[in-house]
């Protein structure tokens, strides 16, 4: 998430009085960590659209470049013509309307506010990606394995919680997991925005959407979760 980062180190700046006071004396290097292709989804697990970031100066900001995809997916965001950093990362029309504001999160994560739903997530688009992950197309049995590798562990995902608790669902692996996931004595699975969290007493495993499947976000060795054949 260092592009959101650098976003928030931004908006700081200007509350301050610095950075030359306005929202188009962008530094260097936070205006390069926004540039190129994003991915923007809705929490609800429908597709979304791509929208290019480019430094050439236009009517409101700089040039925004959607895909075709978002008439049909996203329409407001297929108006978009430029970006800026307006009270978050700002899509405008042509006319300088606002149509799209993406706003950091307590985790970095860029998403719209306020009660509409679906909610929008602002990511870094990833080949094969259009999808957020979303609970109902969790459920059902997936297999752990490094890439193209063979099975570690296979997991099935409940849509009913864990004993004890009310605000995830319960998974359970299969016998003779490889002990590197065994170990966690996974039992829950939750949402957290464009995350996949898996838990258990001996630890957690934070995924995000793959070409394939689910990825493994954190460090370590890489892992892989796909639906099994």
């Amino acid at each position: 998430m260092r592009a959101a980062t650098l976003i928030a180190s931004f908006l700081a700046c200007l509350l301050t009085g610095g950075a030359g006071s306005t929202a188009q004396d962008v530094a260097p290097d936070i205006l390069q960590a926004q540039l190129g292709e994003w991915l923007a989804v809705p929490d609800d697990g429908e597709r979304g659209c791509r929208i290019r970031l480019t430094d050439e100066r236009t009517i409101g900001g700089r040039r925004a470049i959607p895909d075709a995809a978002c008439a049909a997916r996203i329409p407001r965001l297929a108006e978009a013509a430029a970006w800026s950093f307006a009270e978050g990362l700002t899509f405008t029309d042509a006319t300088r309307r606002r149509v799209m504001t993406f706003v950091e999160d307590e985790t970095t994560l860029l998403k719209t506010r306020g009660d509409k739903v679906p909610n929008y997530m602002l990511v870094r688009a990833k080949p094969g990606v259009e999808r957020a992950p979303h609970a109902p197309a969790i459920v059902g049995t997936w297999i752990l394995r490094r890439p193209e590798g063979p099975t570690l562990c296979t997991i099935t995902f409940s849509d009913r919680p864990p004993l004890g608790a009310e605000e995830s669902f319960a998974l359970r692996p299969e016998a003779g997991c490889d002990s590197a996931v065994a170990r966690l004595k996974l039992a829950s699975w939750r949402i957290e925005d464009f995350a996949l969290m898996l838990y258990g007493d001996g630890g957690s495993l934070r995924f995000e959407p793959g070409p394939g499947g689910f990825d493994k976000a954190e460090g370590g060795k890489p892992l892989q979760m796909v639906r099994r054949p």
